[in-house]
């Protein structure tokens, strides 16, 4: 189908030997878009994140094909400048998927998704999210009593949801203002929905992969060390 400045130039159907699938090209009009340009950066950006989020779905962008097959751990492991300590944890559930591993960097680094739109500031699922992977871990090495701040420095993190009609704190949705996952009365809240899963998925994967929750051991000791050196405490 094909249309023009809001008008169905034409509308045919045909075979195909081509893979499965809707093609959309789309070329602005210059004479309602005059001196327009693409920011190419920007553009292959909001495709990887689009895959990232759709495994299997493949676009074909200036000569290239950017696809997924990995959801969230692609995303890690395209974007992290310090390599991870473990293999990423990856988890998935309905309507929400999660991934994470440290780093020997310093500080902390989130990802996070509502409904496909990327909230580059956050928001109630991203802090609900940094507060129990923390606490699961926390619970997991209890005899330990680590401090939070120790057990999240070097990680680099990512988390998608998909909740109905969420509410966002500005017109570029790029902070979650929701704090219930759906409008009606009684709808369970973002932190809720979010500690359900974190808390069963995350303890049973570290239970069953001693080797790396070894590992996350030996770096939450090793970032508690230095902060205690750093305070003078030792």
């Amino acid at each position: 189908a094909t249309f023009e400045k809001g008008q169905l130039l034409k509308d045919t159907t045909e075979d195909t030997t081509e893979e499965n699938g809707t093609y959309i090209f789309f070329e602005p009009d210059d004479t309602l878009f005059v001196n327009y340009k693409f920011q190419s950066q920007f553009v292959e950006t909001l495709l990887r994140n689009y895959t990232y989020l759709n495994t299997g779905l493949t676009f074909l962008y200036s000569g290239q094909k950017i696809l997924s097959r990995h959801g969230l751990e692609d995303l890690l492991k395209d974007n992290m400048t310090s390599e991870g300590l473990y293999d990423i944890v990856h988890l998935k559930g309905e309507d929400i998927e999660i991934a994470f591993t440290h780093t020997n960097q310093y500080g902390e680094e989130y990802y996070s998704f509502v409904n496909g739109q990327h909230t580059t500031q956050g928001g109630t699922h991203q802090s609900a999210f940094k507060e129990l992977v923390a606490l699961t871990i926390h619970d997991f090495f209890s005899a330990k009593n680590f401090e939070y701040c120790d057990i999240r420095n070097g990680i680099v993190a990512a988390i998608a949801i998909n909740i109905q009609e969420p509410v966002f704190e500005s017109q570029t949705k790029v902070r979650l203002g929701s704090t219930t996952i759906a409008p009606d009365p009684g709808s369970m809240s973002v932190k809720k929905f979010i500690s359900d899963f974190v808390k069963e998925e995350l303890d049973n994967f570290l239970h069953k992969n001693p080797e790396i929750s070894d590992v996350i051991l030996t770096k939450i000791m090793a970032s508690e060390k230095e902060r205690k050196e750093l305070a003078g405490l030792t």
